[in-house]
């Protein structure tokens, strides 16, 4: 083979992958976070979620990045691993159009928007982003038309005609493009590249199937990949999406002989019935998995299994803003505001927990009660302002106040929590930790306060027992921790103390937390009387 042609060869294959990922990074760059936006709130059904799917990827021209955007927003709780699985689905879809545009004869026109995003990149924000993403769109379908260009000579070249002969093992051509793709990290590339190729006449439909079979195996890898360091609930998403092209290559795999005889009836140039089979193949098997989607995703559970909770960064009652409706308005923010003292109370157990044993587990869970928390307290403030702006009587003023404040003792209570649990990491910080008899400590004055805790949080705001009740449960948490501070000057003394000030620390946050508590208590005494 002419070296030139190689050297030229692989130029536009560089231009390629650097248009692709360009694109994809400028895209993201532009509108990153209105995509992870749009993923979280179109994610309301299995249909709404595939077609959120193809559109992201449709638009970044990378189901890889929408799927690992979509199992890093798993991890993180913004969307829940069942939701996931429509984006997933819907991803495989969208990343058709770049064979579907190759197949149409778009990179003719490259020149053009190369042209025009040079020009409208010099406009400044946003349009400097618009102008790149349209120069970057270009450049990788200039890549691809080099390539074609290139291979134009090379057509009757009996070695290179050798060497794609060898595709014709279907076996052979799978892991061509499974190999392919993983090492450009982009199944679209290896689409894009298949149909030129099949433009260029190298290619047949037999040949360019099965490898498109390939490169949808081998964009599972990344997605697997980044998961590995994350939930549990981001590893379930990333083994849907390597099982979804893993079966849906393995059942239609005994039929890809009729399945080509059915795409090419339809007619079309080579490239163009490769496209189609690549289009037909991803709608086909998004259908089947969107209607076995309940199945599949208990399999996906059964096969990565967790004891832990999945936690999604959201409200749970105050989603579409406050009804007309007072009293329904009343009642949302109380169901809400329960929420918030049920996870405060997840917050607390955790931190105290994290404190005895630290792992790993807990630590994640923690770092995301800490976020909803926050979430939480800021939506039920809002809520809470902006009911205290309809016209309310005499009693429904006093409740929106007692709202207001049993919401700021939550807050606190929460923050208390989250302080605890930044003590381990103060420890490991210092070379310190606590001996034994300190541990023992903390252990007997945390569970004086977490059984009033786990009552409040199951009874808030209707069924609250009598304060008198609470306080004798708590009555034991002031001897507890005075007897503890004297074990610990007994240690000081005796110089066995190994944990210097975060012994005192951590019973100082078990003490607020009672404080708390017992103060929430009272006030929701309070408010349940007024209703």
């Amino acid at each position: 083979m002419n070296w030139n042609i190689l050297i030229a060869f692989l130029a536009g294959l560089v231009i390629f992958i650097h248009g692709v990922e360009n694109f994809s990074h400028q895209i993201m760059k532009f509108a990153g976070e209105r995509f992870r936006r749009f993923l979280r709130y179109a994610t309301k059904n299995r249909i709404t979620s595939a077609i959120s799917g193809m559109l992201v990827t449709s638009v970044v021209q990378s189901s890889s990045v929408t799927t690992v955007v979509t199992i890093s927003l798993v991890s993180a709780g913004a969307i829940s691993f069942a939701h996931s699985l429509g984006i997933i689905i819907g991803a495989n879809i969208g990343t058709t159009i770049t064979a579907q545009l190759v197949a149409f004869k778009v990179t003719t026109y490259a020149p053009v928007f190369l042209i025009i995003g040079f020009i409208i990149s010099f406009f400044g924000r946003p349009y400097k982003y618009i102008g790149r993403g349209i120069f970057y769109f270009g450049l990788l379908f200039f890549g691809l038309w080099l390539i074609s260009d290139v291979m134009e000579p090379l057509k009757y070249n009996p070695q290179v005609i050798k060497i794609f002969s060898e595709l014709s093992n279907p076996y052979m051509a799978v892991l061509v493009g499974f190999l392919f793709t993983v090492i450009v990290q982009s199944s679209s590339i290896g689409t894009g590249l298949v149909v030129i190729l099949a433009a260029s006449g190298f290619m047949t439909l037999e040949q360019g199937i099965p490898i498109l079979l390939g490169t949808n195996l081998g964009t599972t890898v990344k997605s697997l990949y980044i998961s590995l360091r994350l939930s549990r609930f981001a590893k379930r998403s990333a083994i849907a999406h390597i099982l979804f092209n893993l079966i849906g290559v393995i059942i239609i795999w005994p039929f890809i002989e009729p399945f080509g005889n059915m795409v090419a009836s339809w007619g079309g140039s080579t490239a163009q019935q490769i496209a189609n089979a690549h289009t037909v193949f991803n709608v086909i098997a998004a259908i089947v998995f969107l209607v076995l989607l309940t199945p599949f995703r208990k399999l996906i559970e059964k096969i990565v299994k967790t004891y832990e909770e999945e936690i999604l960064i959201s409200t749970k009652y105050l989603i579409n803003g406050l009804p007309n409706s007072k009293r329904k308005a009343f009642s949302l923010i109380e169901k809400e505001l329960s929420y918030f003292i049920q996870i405060a109370y997840k917050l607390y157990t955790k931190s105290a927990n994290y404190i005895m044993k630290p792992n790993d587990s807990d630590k994640n869970m923690i770092e995301k009660y800490e976020v909803l928390s926050d979430l939480l307290d800021e939506k039920i403030e809002d809520a809470i302002l902006e009911l205290s702006q309809k016209n309310l009587s005499e009693m429904e003023a006093k409740k929106t106040v007692l709202l207001v404040r049993i919401s700021n003792m939550v807050e606190q209570l929460a923050d208390t929590a989250n302080g605890l649990s930044k003590l381990p990491r103060s420890m490991t910080i210092s070379s310190l930790s606590l001996s034994e008899s300190a541990l023992v400590s903390i252990n007997n004055i945390y569970n004086k306060t977490e059984e009033s805790f786990y009552e409040l949080q199951k009874t808030f705001p209707n069924k609250i027992e009598s304060v008198e009740k609470f306080n004798r449960k708590l009555s034991g948490v002031t001897p507890a921790i005075m007897k503890s501070y004297n074990e610990h000057i007994k240690r000081l003394k005796g110089r066995t103390a190994k944990g210097g000030s975060i012994f005192v620390e951590a019973t100082s946050h078990l003490e607020n937390a009672a404080m708390r508590i017992k103060e929430i208590i009272y006030l929701t005494q309070k408010y349940a009387r007024l209703k």
